[in-house]
């Protein structure tokens, strides 16, 4: 039994350090090749959306690399470190796998709080109709040429090439987002 928990303590501890030069060096996360980035998601729940954290999410993160080595390295050190005590076998190998349970279920937890705080930073002007805005150059009136507003989304503060359907709107006044044009012109009016 000595040679399970050696063993175990040597495999576990060994992939722990290879993970972790490798994120060090950036060479990847260790949990496999890296997903295409045309390869599209819009099919799967998101795993960060708390509607979609189903069970089978949860079994999928136990079953990670991560969580693996984890479970392995504490299993055996849990099961080293209490061979010097005068702890039965039995006791010890409950012990053991209750230590290597307990690190497998953190590190799952870990790694999905990690990728809850994730984001792609990408601007989804959708997200813009109906939000006020600056006009920063003055818009043409009834859409014969462009100007600029000045709007924050999610988070940033962008310019973008606005049109309007009524008069002009000078520069400095406050304007609503009605609709979106290609290629990315908002079709604004007063507020």
């Amino acid at each position: 039994m000595n040679d399970l928990y050696l063993w175990s303590a040597i495999i576990g501890c060994t992939f722990l350090l290879v993970q972790f030069v490798l994120q060090i060096l950036g060479l990847g996360d260790g949990e496999g090749p890296a997903v295409d980035a045309d390869t599209s998601t819009d099919a799967l729940p998101d795993a960060s959306d708390p509607a979609h954290g189903t069970a089978g999410n949860i079994f999928f993160g136990l079953l990670s690399l991560k969580a693996l080595v984890a479970f392995v390295g504490i299993f055996g050190l849990t099961g080293l470190s209490l061979e010097e005590d005068s702890v039965s076998p039995f006791l010890r190998l409950g012990l053991a796998t209750l230590a290597g349970v307990v690190a497998m279920f953190a590190v799952a937890w870990m790694m999905r709080a990690l990728n809850a705080l994730g984001s792609s930073g990408t601007v989804v002007l959708s997200n813009a109709l109906g939000q006020e805005a600056s006009t920063y150059l003055t818009i043409p009136a009834s859409g014969t040429g462009r100007g600029k507003v000045t709007i924050e989304l999610q988070g940033r503060t962008m310019e973008l090439p606005a049109v309007t359907d009524g008069p002009a709107i000078p520069t400095g006044a406050r304007v609503r987002v009605v609709a979106l044009l290609p290629p990315e012109t908002l079709k604004v009016e007063r507020a």
